[in-house]
């Protein structure tokens, strides 16, 4: 997913927009239309449009649920090291026991804790996404015709075969003066 960016392919991705669709698995669909027909793929990109950050309360935090998860937590980490130190030294086998249960005490506290510190901020668990208003297909100039006949999306951005930028923030040129 970020690979180009690990390299250090950090713009917007330049050529035609071929289709516009609501949800990233349209989008998606479409790619995927455009591979079974062996077209070439290399330069198409999905380009989310007005992205918007979308936090969803699940429910109010409690002393107890957060001494709950904290303890879920804890004894999974202390399991793990129990477990990576039994590989390590196998005749300890009857200490192995005691890293869940430091786990769990140690994972309670630091729940409670941390919830405490920040309990009149929030007191709510929520998940937080990320979505597009829209997602465009963008196909490099000289293959967007071909992407665009597969794809079969008529109308909106698919229609104007015009080279475009993706999304980019466009330069305002100064008013020009009155021409008197």
């Amino acid at each position: 997913m970020f690979q180009g960016a690990a390299r250090g392919d950090q713009h917007l991705p330049s050529g035609v927009v071929v289709a516009s669709f609501e949800t990233y698995d349209q989008a998606q669909a479409a790619i995927a239309k455009v591979s079974g027909a062996e077209a070439e793929l290399k330069g198409l990109a999905i380009v989310g449009n007005d992205l918007k950050l979308v936090e969803r309360i699940t429910g109010k935090l409690t002393w107890g649920k957060v001494a709950l998860a904290g303890a879920m937590r804890g004894l999974g980490f202390g399991a793990f090291i129990g477990l990576v130190y039994m590989l390590l030294v196998p005749e300890a086998i009857a200490s192995v026991l005691l890293f869940p249960l430091l786990g769990l005490a140690f994972g309670i506290l630091l729940g409670v804790v941390t919830h405490s510190m920040t309990r009149r901020k929030r007191d709510y668990a929520s998940v937080q996404q990320v979505l597009a208003a829209r997602y465009d297909v963008v196909a490099p100039q000289q293959s967007a015709g071909r992407a665009m006949h597969i794809i079969g999306q008529r109308g909106g951005a698919a229609a104007s075969a015009e080279p475009v930028v993706a999304e980019q923030p466009s330069a305002q040129q100064p008013p020009s003066p009155p021409v008197a």
